[in-house]
């Protein structure tokens, strides 16, 4: 994850929309004034063609008219036949006093305007030549070259101030999250208990603390999960290992005769066994709570009516009422975990006492396996806790409180779930997992 610095991001891309903004407003600024100049340099030439057709017919010298109209960036030119006569500017020229005379109307059917080279002309027909009035734009293009200069200078200067600013600005606005990295720093050193705890939770800083708030409490109990699991689990594997120290001391200590030793070494082995055991499960719930739950499972086409019947038969054999009801219910999973599933399933309902029943139906696009039995059920209250990890009821313990949570887990790995659901008598348990259309021809497992 890349992670640059958020205030200098904040403080480049403002200063870039700045600049933008800054940029575009000023080609606008320089298009309307250079639009606005132009058209007053039409109007001067428009204004000096009129006043050449006014002076045109009082005996004027081609060289006198021409200096009379040369001035304010129009140049005169009169042309006799092969002759062309430019006018001079005249500085010492005296000016005019009083107030402006009014505009002379110009006879637009005797003067062409045009452009030639990018200057602007005006051509008036006299009695003995033509006149051409040129109007030159380099005033317009000195203007708007020193407009350029003061924008770019007034533009630097704006946007250099802006960035020391906003980086103030930034720093102040970005404070909550120095707040929230010290914090998160205190917790890492061991202060689990302290939060942020914003005042204004519908703000998006107040969203963000809110939200890293959760997540501690969330990782806070997680941990405590953890630090249960783990004692839990330290207690009930103790006292298989107990059993199995004190009675290889026994053996050391005392010496028996063969009929005790055979008594204590099945005894030894007995412990072993059921240290093993939890240890497998320990593994496998430790597989399922990886990242990828379903890469712990060999798939393969199963039919769970087949697995029933197969769990039922060995409950049999073991003692118990155990019977199954099913149809064809094929889906694809690990058919070793599956039975491991309906086996917890079938032991919480013997155990519990009387009979137990497992019918396994398809509806829909789901196969549906339910586990009953009359004994004495699972209160309402209790029904979500018996998925927790060694969690034990008076009336329906398994054998080291692993059995159900496994079950689930297998079940949410093979995209299904486990469910403690409503009985008339007894517990009802309810398996749903995605079925497929084609029937296997047999399961292995």
């Amino acid at each position: 994850m890349r992670t640059p610095s958020l205030r200098l991001r904040v403080v480049l891309a403002v200063v870039g929309l700045l600049t933008v903004a800054l940029v575009g407003l000023g080609l606008l600024v320089n298009a309307v004034l250079a639009a606005r100049l132009n058209a007053d340099l039409r109007d001067r030439l428009t204004e000096r063609a009129g006043f050449a057709q006014l002076l045109a017919g009082r005996g004027y010298t081609d060289q006198e008219l021409a200096d009379r109209l040369t001035g304010q960036g129009i140049t005169a030119v009169v042309r006799d036949g092969g002759a062309e006569v430019y006018g001079r500017y005249l500085p010492d020229r005296p000016r005019r006093d009083g107030p402006r005379p009014p505009r002379p109307a110009v006879d637009s059917s005797t003067v062409r305007i045009g452009t030639v080279d990018g200057v602007l002309t005006a051509q008036l027909p006299l009695t003995r030549g033509t006149l051409t009035l040129s109007a030159g734009d380099a005033e317009i293009g000195h203007t708007l070259a020193q407009l350029r200069t003061v924008e770019l200078v007034a533009g630097a200067g704006m946007l250099a101030l802006t960035g020391l600013l906003l980086t103030r600005v930034v720093s102040s606005a970005l404070a909550p999250l120095g707040r929230m990295t010290t914090l998160a720093g205190r917790i890492a050193a061991g202060n689990r208990g302290e939060r942020l705890h914003p005042d204004t939770p519908g703000t998006d800083l107040g969203r963000t603390a809110a939200a890293f708030d959760r997540m501690l409490d969330a990782l806070e109990a997680s941990e405590l999960r953890m630090r249960a699991f783990l004692a839990d689990a330290s207690h009930d594997l103790r006292t298989p290992v107990a059993g199995v120290i004190a009675t290889a001391d026994a053996l050391l200590r005392d010496d028996p005769d063969r009929a005790e030793r055979e008594r204590r070494l099945v005894a030894m082995v007995r412990e072993a066994r059921r240290a093993g055991r939890l240890v497998d499960d320990l593994l496998l719930m430790a597989r399922l709570d990886g990242v990828d739950p379903a890469a712990a499972l060999r798939r393969q086409p199963v039919d769970l009516a087949v697995l029933a019947e197969q769990v039922a038969a060995t409950q049999q054999l073991l003692g118990a009422d155990v019977r199954a009801e099913t149809e064809p219910a094929p889906v694809e999973g690990d058919p070793e975990q599956l039975a491991r599933v309906l086996t917890n399933l079938a032991d919480n309902g013997r155990r519990a006492g009387g009979r137990v029943l497992i019918a396994v139906r398809r509806e829909g696009g789901q196969a549906v396996v339910e586990v009953t039995d009359d004994g004495p059920g699972v209160p309402p209250a209790e029904r979500d806790r018996v998925f927790e990890r060694f969690v034990r009821l008076e009336a329906g313990p398994g054998r080291n409180g692993l059995g159900l949570p496994i079950a689930l887990a297998v079940a949410r790995a093979h995209r299904g779930d486990l469910t403690c659901e409503d009985a008339p008598v007894g517990a009802r348990f309810v398996l749903r997992l995605p079925a497929e259309e084609k029937v296997p021809a047999g399961n292995i497992g």
